[in-house]
């Protein structure tokens, strides 16, 4: 079954074998979706394994992302303590999983290098929520891209930070 419980089948749920897109196209979507920054949840886990997951702002460079958050809070901690992460974005219907390494953080000061690139692109300022804000800016490590079941196979679309198509 699909979402809803037993029996229950959202309509393109799940997505059909014989629709399934190449790893091309998958890459093409995923960077689609990337560009047009937006939101995204951000799962890290404390040094004791520990989970937390937080909904974030994402900023694509072309290359990397770019997310805010709290210096006090665990997720800046666990990226600190672990410097490595997983963001998911999208719906079960269209999923992006992108496991992450933190290449650099810094403070959400106005003028930062970082802040030259969140601030536009995600439409407010985390030096205005207060001072203890943080950047942090993760390179993509592996990607995976499916629509429903029928995508499974083959939803890697990046390993070892290499795209695969």
């Amino acid at each position: 079954p699909g979402p809803g419980g037993a029996g229950a089948r959202a309509v393109g749920y799940p997505a059909p074998v014989s629709d399934a897109r190449t790893r091309g196209q998958r890459r093409a979507d995923v960077l689609a979706t990337l560009e047009r920054c937006g939101d995204a949840f951000l799962a890290s886990a404390s040094p004791t394994g520990a989970p937390h997951l937080i909904a974030v702002s994402i900023v694509w460079t072309g290359n990397e992302i770019v997310v805010a958050t709290r210096a006090t809070s665990p997720t800046a901690r666990n990226l600190a303590d672990r410097a490595a992460a997983r963001l998911a974005l999208g719906s079960p219907e269209d999923v992006i999983m992108l496991d992450v390494e933190v290449q650099e953080s810094a403070p959400a000061a106005p003028g930062a290098a970082l802040a030259r690139v969140f601030v536009p692109a995600a439409g407010w300022d985390p030096a205005d929520e207060g001072p203890d804000w943080r950047y942090f800016r993760l390179r993509p490590v592996r990607i995976q891209a499916y629509r429903g079941y029928g995508e499974l196979a083959g939803r890697d679309v990046m390993r070892d930070g290499r795209w695969l198509a």
